[in-house]
């Protein structure tokens, strides 16, 4: 039962990802309502994120100058596809959460994603970025990012996933995914892992926009941590967007990684976790007791 209420949601969100795909409307400025929603605002007394990279696993980032200050790095997995071709887009938004959660932290731009084609939409076999997001976690890992996030769709729990972010782990560095990892693609549906079967070294955000989208406990048991407020004015179209949970959640991270470079995956999970503060049901995240529990851990 819990299976098949998750696949429901998860269609849905996939159709919700692929709208805002669509929607976006050329630009690079981000609504900023998360900074104070999420106490982003008192955590900055502690750290801006100094000293600490965050890889993000995209497409379509803006490497102009002034844009591209923000990054280290870059680099592109696609074969004769550069990173910064064609107009910024989605990778660009999922930078710029970052770098206005955590401004003096450094990101890694890895393009991920090939040009799409109606395959790529269509069939959930062989998605062309899977393979890619693999290496890029890897890349992540070897180059010090205390975070590395993905937007895009689905993942299969394969043994090369599994062992990428094991390896992560041991370089120190969390996978954050909008997605559960899946297991298999039966009757033209994707059969997504449970609760107890998701990779617990991956934190697994989801965003909240009540009444519109509320709190179902056996669709939603499967995430986390919960990002975004209630009162969203986003500059982007897709407003609620789940596109927006893994760089909100990787700026915070940045903030905790700051103040005490020593954490492992696991505490840093465990910290999101138990400092979140619980409303309408969503387990929302709050920055400045995530970065007070990690300075605490550092003493």
């Amino acid at each position: 039962m819990m299976k098949n209420s998750l696949s429901r949601a998860l269609s849905v969100s996939l159709i919700i990802f692929l709208f805002s795909s669509l929607s976006y409307n050329q630009t690079t400025k981000t609504d900023t309502t998360y900074i104070n929603f999420h106490k982003v605002d008192k955590a900055w007394q502690y750290s801006k994120g100094k000293n600490v990279k965050i890889a993000i696993l995209d497409w379509l980032f803006d490497m102009s100058p002034k844009a591209s200050k923000k990054y280290i790095n870059p680099i592109s997995l696609v074969p004769r596809q550069p990173i910064g071709e064609l107009k910024p887009w989605h990778g660009e938004w999922m930078a710029e959460i970052v770098h206005n959660i955590a401004p003096d932290a450094k990101i890694i731009p890895i393009r991920a994603r090939p040009r799409s084609k109606k395959s790529d939409n269509n069939s959930p076999v062989d998605r062309p970025y899977e393979k890619y997001i693999i290496e890029g976690i890897k890349y992540a890992a070897d180059h010090g990012a205390a975070a590395v996030t993905s937007s895009m769709g689905p993942l299969r729990q394969t043994p090369e996933l599994i062992e990428a972010i094991n390896y992560a782990k041991k370089k120190g560095t969390v996978f954050i995914d909008v997605h559960p990892e899946y297991q298999d693609f039966k009757n033209n549906k994707l059969v997504f892992c449970d609760s107890t079967e998701l990779n617990s070294l991956i934190i697994h955000p989801g965003i909240v926009s009540v009444p519109a989208h509320p709190y179902t406990k056996t669709a939603e048991m499967w995430r986390d941590v919960y990002t975004w407020p209630y009162d969203i004015n986003p500059v982007f179209k897709d407003g609620w967007g789940f596109s927006n949970a893994p760089p909100i959640v990787a700026g915070v991270v940045a903030l905790m990684k700051s103040v005490n470079p020593k954490l492992s995956v696991k505490e840093v999970k465990n910290i999101l976790i138990k400092t979140s503060v619980l409303k309408n049901g969503f387990n929302i995240i709050d920055a400045e007791e995530a970065v007070k529990k990690a300075i605490e851990l550092n003493k």
